[in-house]
This record gives C-alpha cells, structure tokens and sequence, in this order.
C-alpha cells in the first residue's frame, strides 16, 4: 500500500506541472463578490498497486459563492473523485461543502460508491499485525447534512445517512479465500441514520483554517425500518482550535480533539477507529476499531516561500470496548511532516503531502486541504 501512495504522488505531481503552469484548465468567473473569483482546479490521477493493478482518474474541485453572496460568507466547494482500475475496482465520491449567501445554510455531506479491498486486524486496542486479513465489498453510502444558522456562529441542523454493503470476500495473507469473520455485518447489509447535529464554528476558512475554533456534535440514530439489517446509535463529538502566530496566517498552530462513541448492533465497518488522512496519520484507519475512539492531535503549519508551505504534527488516540476499560498502555502515538503547495492563491487550498510514523506503523497521504 504505501508503495502504491509513493507512486500515485510522484505520477500526480509529474501531471498536474502543465496543470498549473499554462492555466488551461482553470476556469474564473467572477462571482457576485468582487473581491472573490470562482475557480475550477483539475487534478489527474495515475498509479498502480499489487491490490489494484493499473488505476487512473482524476479529481475536479470547484471553489466558489452562491448568487448573491458577499464578503460576509466564506468560499464553498465541491470536490469530485472518480478512480478505476484494470482489476474492475471503481471508486466515485462527490463531497460538498455549500454555504448559502449571508451563511443562513451550510449543507454538506458526502456520496459515495466503491468496490475496494481494505485491510482488517479484529477487534480491541491490542490485535496483532499477524491477525491481518483482507476484505473486498462493494458499497453506497449518503450523507446530507443541512444546517440552519442560529445566530453568529452557530448552527443547528438534521443529518440523514444511509449505505448498503455486499458480496463480501474475506482472503488471508497470502490472498487465498477464508471464511467470513463471523461479526455483525460480515456478510454485508443496509441501515439508514437520522440525527442531527450543532455546530459553533468561528474559523475564517473551510479548507485552510487559521484563526478561532469549531466545535460540533452529532447523534445519529440507525433504527431497523423499512427492511435495513442493523439497529444502533452513533455520537461524535469533534473541537478543534486555531491560533495564527503571526497575525497573517503565515504561521498556525492548530489542536483537534475527536471522540466517537456506538451503542446497540453495530456493524464492524461502522465501529469506532483511528487513524487515516485526517487524524492521528501514520495508522492505517481501522487498523484499531472498537466500539468507542477517543483521538488528540496538534499540528504547526508555516509558510515557506510562494505557494510553498510544511507543517509538523503529532497525535495520540486508542479505542475500547467501553469507557471504563481506557488502558493507557494501549494509547497509540504517531508523528510526522509534509509539505503543502497552495492550489488557489485567491482561496488559499492546500495540495498536501503528509509522512508519519509510530511504533511499527508509517502512513503516506496525499490530499486536498488541511487535515483539520
């Protein structure tokens, strides 16, 4: 896997030079924000992987204000994935972030459907890497989230998820079949969640915070109707805080801490993990999953020169079965770098590439916008 990363990232950035360079394939249209220009950036992506064969696809971002929206509401974006590769493997994802004019509504979620083999050790803060076992399925998942503005920075709104997984396919080490692993969902099924969540959110910018805070929690609830397979709840609780050391947003010191919590018959995709491109980088995510995650992480952003930037972080995090059983043997730590190359100087959007490495782990990722 981490070879695969290595090449995807030395291929994309081979293709998108002529990207930036000759500027054919960014469109500006001036928005009702004269201060603010609208703006499409197309990336391609070419790779391959033992697990993949030859992949290619691309990922168009659009950054823009609705009609009518002025210097009071910040940017939104729509950003668009589509991968396939020689082995029939398809992943499509379409991830909006719209903020209507004033800020009256932000809605966003996520759209998704993929047929992509992920790795999987079991269950608990303590399994094994020889416990690693391979999982191929298909899956569509929605979540649309709408939030209506209480006051400043405040915002309150319903959430409505829902996702169908199947043919699943369980293969050992060496890539031969085995049996499923017996835990709820193994053999794939349906649920739909409603909730809702509230948000206080006082940073300057969606994609590249520099100054404030976020705060939001979110309850969603999957209750077996309608002919779904599972019934449980899920709570997450997400803050983080921004401190601009400079006073220009040169320099950022940033800090997020995220909890997730899951109650009732809930399926082993579904559990609580850590890790990924998002938080505590360097674990594979779901390399560590159980019933609740509790997850710490700071980072240091500086500008360098141009579009050029780094940043440093370091985070903490573990799972367990329940809150009472938090073993602070099992706390995992990871640390690292990556540099970053601003895509859109008129809406500062971070090309990201992030290494970083714990106790017999390393992670390599490759991303649009900051982490957190």
């Amino acid at each position: 896997m981490k070879m695969f990363i290595l090449k995807l990232i030395i291929l994309l950035f081979i293709a998108l030079l002529p990207f930036q360079l000759n500027g054919q394939n960014v469109i500006e249209v001036e928005s009702a924000d004269t201060t603010y220009t609208n703006r499409l950036t197309l990336l391609p992506i070419l790779g391959s992987a033992p697990e993949t064969s030859f992949m290619f696809g691309g990922v168009a971002m659009q950054q823009f204000k609705p009609a009518g929206a002025g210097p009071e509401t910040r940017p939104s974006n729509i950003i668009l994935s589509a991968i396939y590769t020689l082995n029939n493997q398809v992943l499509m994802e379409v991830v909006p972030a719209v903020i209507l004019p004033d800020e009256s509504w932000i809605l966003g979620g996520s759209l998704f459907a993929y047929y992509f083999p992920t790795d999987y050790w079991g269950i608990g803060s303590d399994t094994k890497s020889e416990d690693q076992i391979s999982i191929e399925y298909k899956m569509f998942f929605a979540k649309l989230m709408g939030l209506k503005r209480l006051s400043d920075s405040v915002y309150i709104g319903p959430i409505v998820r829902w996702f169908k997984n199947y043919d699943f396919v369980y293969k050992d080490s060496e890539g031969e079949p085995i049996e499923s692993i017996g835990l709820t969902g193994h053999d794939g099924g349906s649920g739909i969640g409603i909730g809702g969540a509230i948000r206080w959110d006082k940073r300057d910018r969606i994609m590249t915070p520099t100054k404030n805070h976020f705060l939001e929690f979110m309850v969603t609830v999957h209750p077996q109707i309608f002919g779904t397979s599972f019934s449980y709840s899920e709570f997450r609780l997400d803050g983080r805080k921004y401190l601009d050391l400079a006073g220009n947003g040169s320099s950022i010191l940033a800090f997020q801490a995220q909890l997730k919590a899951t109650a009732g018959d809930v399926p082993f995709l579904d559990l609580s993990g850590i890790g990924g491109s998002q938080i505590l980088r360097g674990y594979y995510y779901g390399r560590f999953r159980d019933n609740h995650s509790l997850q710490v992480q700071t980072e240091w952003r500086q500008h360098l020169k141009g579009r050029f930037g780094f940043a440093l972080f370091g985070g903490v995090g573990s799972v367990m079965s329940s809150w009472e059983e938090i073993d602070l043997n099992q706390i995992k730590w990871a640390a690292g770098g990556g540099l970053r190359f601003n895509l859109n100087p008129g809406d500062t959007t971070n090309l990201r590439i992030d290494f970083a490495a714990g106790p017999n782990t390393t992670g390599l990722y490759l991303t649009l916008g900051e982490a957190f």
